[in-house]
């Protein structure tokens, strides 16, 4: 059941292409440019499948078009008849178990499906660009943490009891790095003060000594948060401050409790005066049927009291769905999973996940304009196991909004937006019970 739990929490994004497909023999992959190129990290994610059969890519129900997904993480397809928005379907064979991910309503003629359990340029990769190497002054006398910050870049080392450190820069390029220093100043890892040196040169392998970082940035600021909006989702848990450097993480900090709020922050003077502040509520919880929790996103008010809306919860209309101990009923023919959300939502994610085994487990993402998708029968060449089966299912549905400026299509690009300021997502789930 942890298992479980741990996989619906993931938002798993994945992509498709749309074609109404007649009844002719799967696209064999003949010569010549292709019509529709598909990106998946599906390979990476296998583990819980045992011995793997293979990966299957399929436009529509897949009876005309499918295509095998390469180990290099490529199908291609050929046909000229394959034009406009797609549902693609990646399904994954393993021994006694499959997984059928389906997305609605693609555009392009190159897409990207993710998993949601990792990016699909997988781990970091470069070499030794630097090593640097100073002292980390107002200490409290416990160790503090030294990190590279740099789009590219990463390096840790922890100092030691007078300060000193030694840290490497891995990357694949040379440029330009910062070291950040947080001082964690009891077990619970809270951050109490931090210290930043900006515009640090590495390249080459070369050695930077003589580094000396203050930690001159104690965290006593406030910044007051209120949120608006709550009634839903019962209660809310509690606000986040986020800290960055241009796009790359620095430290959160956070408080509980009810509205009003107010969140540790330090003072915003050099070098902290370019950091940026993203503020986050967090209200409801997962296993709250009508809402779910919500997550909600807003940058830092310019001054005064920054404000957070929580827009309406996800409605899952089909299956009927309960609680672990109570869970819902429904028939399994027919089945057509549907939903409502906020307008303002760009994609929804809805996962049916079997309790017992064979095991086929399905999820689809959609606009969440879209509203309904019906499983379909996957091609008997394609997995043994060939539609939802009767019995007990967790049930999981998200909700993502990637912030102004953005749309659903973005999600499929090779490089899908980051975590953007007033971006917003949910996440709520059940127990049904599908009957013949």
């Amino acid at each position: 059941m942890h298992r479980l739990i741990v996989l619906a929490v993931l938002l798993c994004v994945a992509c498709g292409d749309k074609t109404d497909p007649p009844t002719h023999t799967p696209d064999a992959g003949p010569e010549g440019p292709a019509t529709l190129i598909v990106h998946s990290d599906w390979w990476d994610f296998v583990a819980g499948l045992g011995d793997m059969q293979g990966i299957t890519v399929l436009l529509g129900d897949g009876s005309r078009f499918r295509q095998p997904l390469g180990r290099d993480g490529i199908a291609r397809f050929h046909d000229a008849a394959i034009t406009g928005p797609q549902d693609i379907t990646v399904v994954m064979v393993g021994d006694g178990k499959v997984w059928a991910s389906t997305t609605l309503n693609v555009e392009g003629t190159e897409v990207w499906v993710r998993s949601g359990f990792g990016l699909l340029a997988g781990g970091f990769q470069g070499s030794r660009q630097a090593t640097l190497t100073g002292r980390v002054t107002n200490l409290s006398g416990r160790p503090a943490q030294v990190r590279v910050v740099g789009e590219g870049f990463s390096g840790v080392d922890n100092t030691e009891a007078d300060g000193t450190f030694s840290v490497d820069v891995w990357s694949e390029t040379a440029g330009q790095v910062a070291l950040f220093v947080t001082d964690n100043t009891d077990h619970s890892g809270r951050v109490s003060a931090v210290g930043l040196l900006r515009d640090i040169a590495v390249g080459e392998g070369r050695t930077v000594s003589g580094l000396v970082i203050p930690l001159d940035h104690p965290l006593d600021q406030r910044l007051p948060v209120e949120v608006t909006n709550l009634q839903p989702y019962g209660a809310l848990s509690g606000v986040t401050a986020t800290f960055s450097l241009g796009s790359e993480y620095l430290f959160t900090t956070s408080t509980p409790g009810a509205t009003p709020i107010e969140v540790p922050a330090m003072a915003r003077t050099p070098p902290f005066d370019t950091v940026d502040v993203r503020l986050s509520a967090t209200a409801g919880r997962d296993e709250r049927i009508s809402s779910g929790r919500m997550v909600v996103n807003a940058p830092l008010a310019a001054g005064g009291v920054t404000s957070l809306a929580l827009p309406a919860p996800v409605t899952l209309a089909s299956p009927s769905v309960g609680t672990e101990a109570a869970p819902g009923s429904g028939p399994r023919s027919g089945l057509t999973l549907r939903w409502s959300a906020d307008p303002a939502m760009h994609s929804v994610t809805v996962r049916m996940i079997p309790q017992q085994a064979p095991e086929l487990d399905w999820y689809v993402t959609a606009p969440a304009t879209v509203g309904s998708f019906t499983p379909f029968i996957l091609p008997a060449e394609v997995s043994p196991l060939r539609e939802l089966g009767a019995g007990r299912y967790f049930v999981q549905w998200s909700s993502r909004s990637l912030g102004m400026g953005h749309g659903y299509q973005d999600l499929y690009k090779a490089v899908p937006p980051g975590f953007e300021p007033d971006s917003w997502s949910s996440n709520a789930y059940g127990y049904v019970v599908l009957q013949d």
